[in-house]
């Protein structure tokens, strides 16, 4: 019935499967009601592609953005209808995750951990301090998902590692102003360590350091100059000019390591 499914970025195919997934392989990355929601949201005869890609972490936000969307009342009927026949089953309610944290964040945190069980947890607590993780049964089965795609999908060149020691040639070649924003950066973390706050600490360093509030609106300049700072810390943690959300890389690589690789 549904006779235009795709399939987009596939790593590896299945060897004893031959050259085409089934739904099997979907559900190795993504929970079943995701895999249903791509049925449930479409008309039979409307064509759309099941990601094996960085796009899954896009259908996760918009899952998780019509999920709070139902639990606040605001959904539309057909998000709310769409949303229910996913999740909803002649056997009753599909599992899901007691505490969804986005898949894209849990993907990275995966692939910079290379799945340590001890470390996921470190970094997944420090996310909400004010309501810390105490399991990794609490992000499961999401986690076991995403552990799953960055070890089937995700890229060998793409995979994140942390220095093991500062690149002294690179810190002595900084700027003054590199010099700057990185002693923002450094100097506002223990103030700002969570999520959410240093989410707002990597923005607002090159506001600060242009004299603006850390709530200025950005303009084309400062956004320019984000980019810039972004990918200076990325060449010093990480050797290369982009990664996983910084965000998410500064609290897996902890305070007292992004000190050192930062020169702080």
């Amino acid at each position: 019935m549904y006779a235009f499914v795709g399939i987009t970025g596939m790593a590896k195919m299945s060897s004893s499967r031959g050259a085409v997934p089934t739904p099997a392989d979907a559900l190795e990355i993504m929970e079943e009601f995701l895999l249903r929601w791509l049925y449930t949201r479409r008309r039979p005869s409307q064509a759309f592609n099941v990601a094996f890609d960085a796009e899954l972490h896009r259908l996760y936000d918009e899952w998780d953005a019509v999920d709070r969307k139902v639990a606040a009342g605001t959904a539309s009927d057909l998000d709310s209808s769409s949303y229910d026949r996913a999740l909803r089953t002649a056997m009753g309610e599909l599992p899901r995750t007691p505490r969804p944290l986005p898949y894209r964040m849990l993907a990275s945190v995966a692939d910079i951990t290379t799945g340590h069980p001890a470390q996921m947890l470190r970094i997944l607590s420090d996310t909400d301090p004010d309501r810390p993780i105490s399991s990794l049964d609490e992000v499961r089965p999401r986690l076991d998902r995403a552990q799953r795609w960055v070890a089937t999908q995700l890229p060998a060149d793409q995979r994140t590692r942390l220095r093991e020691e500062p690149d002294r040639a690179a810190l002595d070649a900084l700027t003054e102003a590199e010099r700057g924003a990185l002693k923002l950066l450094v100097d506002g973390l223990d103030s700002h360590w969570s999520l959410e706050g240093l989410s707002q600490l990597v923005y607002a360093v090159p506001k600060l350091q242009a004299g603006l509030p850390a709530d200025a609106r950005p303009t084309q300049e400062l956004k320019a100059a984000q980019r810039a700072f972004f990918a200076l810390v990325y060449r010093l943690m990480i050797g290369r000019e982009t990664g996983p959300r910084l965000p998410t890389l500064l609290l897996a690589a902890g305070q007292d390591r992004v000190r050192a690789l930062l020169g702080g």
